[in-house]
């Protein structure tokens, strides 16, 4: 593995997709093999109402000079209350039964951005342009046409152009719901989540949405009065 005795890690407990929300716990790693890793009690604490709970057990890795984070899936099996540390010292630790293999992870995945007309930054779904609401890395919220209704939980195959680059995504909807003012006649809002999305454009997307973020505030800070 790529953590030994010693790491520090972030645990995620819990995705909220539909609300893009994130728990996330620190935690230091005191042993691991194939069968189990056992991390000290994270910060905030877990509870026992945790025990049993898919969890990911995310970390960092120096490569290509560049911070990456990587992520390990597993089960919350247990809280050891007296985990001998060293002599006579002993703490609270978790129990977690590691699924095998890693996967590329990002805890900016659920920055949402309100990009502007023209940044660089458009989605497609059937040819059609969209208008984007917010994007993140986790997915996009976009209005459509009330002649062509979505239905929830249904498979879209989007189109995601990042500088004039398309790229092929796959997402499942979430949610949809109604637009206000006198457009909510004919349109409808759709937040849907990406499926299995290329590092390569995690990445670039991730890029995209700090460079566009960077302009705005610039924007801003600037502005005349």
């Amino acid at each position: 593995m790529d953590i030994i005795p010693g790491s520090n890690v972030d645990i995620v407990l819990d995705f909220d997709w539909l609300n893009e929300k994130i728990d996330v716990r620190r935690a230091t790693v005191y042993e691991l093999n194939d069968k189990r890793i056992v991390i000290s009690q994270t910060a905030p604490p877990t509870g026992r109402y945790n025990i049993g709970k898919k969890v990911k057990i995310t970390y960092l890795l120096f490569e290509k000079d560049v911070w990456v984070r990587y992520g390990i899936n597993g089960r919350l099996t247990r809280i050891v209350n007296n985990y001998r540390l060293s002599g006579y010292e002993t703490v609270q630790a978790i129990e977690i039964i590691p699924e095998p293999g890693r996967e590329f992870f990002n805890l900016r995945l659920f920055y949402r951005l309100e990009p502007p007309l023209d940044c660089g930054l458009t989605l497609f779904l059937k040819k059609e342009r969209m208008n984007i609401l917010n994007i993140s890395l986790g997915g996009v919220k976009f209005t459509h046409s009330k002649d062509y209704p979505i239905q929830p939980k249904s498979r879209l195959n989007l189109i995601l152009r990042i500088d004039e680059q398309n790229y092929d995504v796959e997402a499942r909807t979430m949610r949809i719901s109604s637009v206000s003012g006198r457009m909510g006649e004919k349109l409808e809002a759709a937040a849907v989540k990406f499926l299995n999305l290329d590092k390569k454009i995690q990445e670039l997307l991730s890029f995209k949405i700090r460079e566009i973020e960077r302009k705005m505030r610039y924007k801003e800070a600037y502005a005349e009065d």
